[in-house]
């Protein structure tokens, strides 16, 4: 092991420990401290971090990552994913990829987990459950950098509805002619340096849900990046639920899949 990866696991087995110890409750925002690496550093083989006694009516939630190495080739990938009741789910989160840096921020119907909830797509019944913004929005040119702290924060908004009308679901999918109005509500993702210093992204995408049942953060890699030693530092999420709209809680069961 080398000195980087000892001050690393140093450093955020310390944040851990004291979060641990807290063993969770209200914070201010920003207060959040506990951290952990997803990447070599962790002597863990996995790149998805989960989190217990999370309640199944969450609003908003953040997360703090400082992206510590990016393959210079293939997909770098660092979101929070949030999981809506009604078995959607939308990632969000920084990406570098064919050279270019990016945000993302997209979601599907669960029908099964992986790539089969991209190959089994329903866009018209997918439509009449979530409505993803265009890509302007969805992934967007953002400049962020190796080595930069960056907040990831995914919050609900106020319910729309959407009239009848030709749709988009996804990318560059088919148009769909929707027959119907749909009332859903808007999640919207927010992504700035940390240190104030850059840009702020702002991308909404829309869910029938009205709340998130549990959230995930994770690093994906792909298409030759794998294995090229993708690390980041992400703190322990915070999150805030319908039923105590003003008090924010730091998550404190970390669980690795």
């Amino acid at each position: 092991m080398n000195w980087r990866q000892l001050w690393l696991l140093g450093v955020c087995a310390g944040w851990v420990a004291a979060a641990l110890a807290q063993t969770g409750g209200p914070v201010a925002p920003g207060s959040e401290t506990a951290a952990f690496v997803i990447g070599p550093e962790s002597q863990v083989a996995r790149a998805h971090a989960a989190f217990g006694g999370v309640p199944k009516d969450v609003i908003k939630v953040w997360s703090r990552v400082r992206v510590t190495t990016a393959a210079p080739q293939g997909l770098n990938f660092y979101a929070v994913q949030v999981n809506f009741p009604n078995k959607t789910w939308a990632h969000g989160g920084l990406q570098f990829s064919h050279g270019q840096y990016r945000i993302n921020w997209g979601g599907l119907v669960s029908r099964g987990g992986g790539s089969a909830d991209y190959r089994l797509e329903d866009p018209a019944a997918d439509l009449q459950l979530m409505q993803n913004g265009p890509d302007s929005e969805r992934s967007a040119p953002y400049a962020w950098s190796v080595g930069r702290e960056y907040l990831i924060q995914v919050e609900r908004g106020k319910a729309v509805t959407l009239p009848p009308g030709d749709y988009v679901f996804i990318g560059k999918g088919p148009q769909i002619a929707v027959p119907n109005a749909r009332t859903m509500w808007e999640w919207k993702l927010t992504i700035r340096p940390v240190d104030g210093h850059g840009p702020t992204q702002v991308s909404t995408l829309y869910d029938a849900a009205d709340r998130v049942a549990s959230f995930y953060v994770w690093n994906e890699c792909g298409y030759g990046s794998c294995g090229q030693g993708q690390s980041a530092i992400w703190t322990m999420p915070v999150y805030v639920e319908l039923a105590a709209p003003d008090v924010a809680v730091l998550t404190a069961q970390l669980r690795r899949f």
